[in-house]
């Protein structure tokens, strides 16, 4: 019986006898407070509550995986997932797939990686045993990630694992160890994009505030909006008309700061539509710069779509473009509602 348990059941006890006659007298009261002090303090000494638990002091005791990791040192980072190399490298301060003819990389995606390299900590280990490792994909069969400096120096090594039973963390080992630790997040997917890759997916990036002119073209019309001297838009084709300045300011929004859902392969621009493309979208802005995007074929719920300053064909959900190639009189301001079907109006 611990001091806790002998304090609850003499308690009551102390109580029932320092009450006779149901009247407690002032030296009972007395008596009564210095044992209940006493018991307290006889708690506090052996069950010590405020104490931190076992957890608490593995964390505040935890260093770090790679205690001499340093992010900005990093120049080469070399992925292997399913029996596939990607490498990333950092050429004029700005990291690029080498791997994938040096195409940019998502810069806040390997930023991520590297911060997580950084917070790895041994708080939690799992296991020490090598038999485990297959379980816990820390081995071939999960992601491995190697960081390198400029002179090809390993400043961290280490295996990526499947997902913990609490799901909001994974299993992370160092290369040279058999030691199995925790790690914050979903680590597989912070160093395998998969299918998704490591290239920057943006399209475009320009402040919308300086956009003047807006033109979009398509089969069916072409509309021309043109920011007048008091910033409100105004529609010049296929009428001239107030525009909606939501529809207008939504648009932009989109346009500038589109991001492709999609790359395709490298192949003749007529295979896909864009050597003669007949729907663009472009915005002019007040800086002399033209932002002007191509439509192409069709095909499998996405559209083929290029910008006028890069190469690369890009792939976006037809909703996205919809979001783009607007009508006339979606951007009209008070554009009258459709006429209901089988309606006479007369009546």
């Amino acid at each position: 019986m611990g001091p806790t348990d002998l304090s609850f059941k003499l308690f009551p006890l102390i109580i029932r006898t320092c009450q006779p006659n149901g009247v407690m007298k002032k030296k009972q009261l007395l008596i009564l407070g210095s044992i209940f002090v006493f018991l307290l303090l006889v708690v506090l000494i052996f069950e010590n509550p405020f104490r931190k638990s076992d957890y608490q002091k593995k964390v505040e005791e935890a260093t770090a995986l790679f205690p001499d990791f340093n992010k900005e040192q990093v120049t080469k980072i070399e992925i292997i997932a399913k029996g596939e190399t990607t490498t990333l490298s950092k050429q004029n301060e700005q990291w690029v797939v080498t791997s994938m003819d040096n195409y940019p990389a998502d810069s806040e995606s390997v930023d991520e990686l590297l911060n997580k390299v950084a917070e790895f900590d041994n708080a939690n280990r799992v296991s020490d045993n090598p038999k485990n490792q297959a379980e816990f994909q820390v081995d071939s069969s999960g992601v491995e990630a190697k960081l390198m400096d400029a002179n090809n120096k390993m400043l961290a090594h280490l295996f990526a694992g499947k997902t913990t039973p609490g799901i909001f963390s994974s299993y992370v080992r160092v290369a040279d160890s058999n030691d199995v630790y925790e790690g914050q997040g979903y680590l597989q997917s912070v160093f395998d994009k998969g299918t998704r890759t490591w290239k920057d997916r943006t399209i475009f990036n320009f402040n919308k505030g300086i956009v003047t002119e807006i033109n979009i073209t398509s089969p069916e019309e072409t509309v021309e909006l043109q920011l007048d001297a008091e910033n409100k838009w105004q529609m010049l084709q296929p009428m001239t008309a107030a525009a909606n300045q939501t529809e207008v300011d939504n648009l932009l929004t989109a346009f500038s700061q589109l991001k492709t859902d999609d790359f395709a392969e490298a192949k003749e621009l007529v295979e896909y539509g864009l050597d003669s493309p007949t729907s663009s979208i472009s915005a002019i802005l007040n800086d002399g710069r033209t932002a002007t995007l191509h439509l192409g074929k069709e095909e499998g719920g996405k559209l083929y779509v290029k910008s006028e300053d890069k190469n690369t064909v890009f792939m976006l959900y037809k909703s996205n473009v919809d979001n783009l190639i607007k009508k006339s009189d979606t951007l009209t301001e008070n554009a009258p509602l459709p006429e209901a079907k089988g309606v006479n109006p007369t009546e």
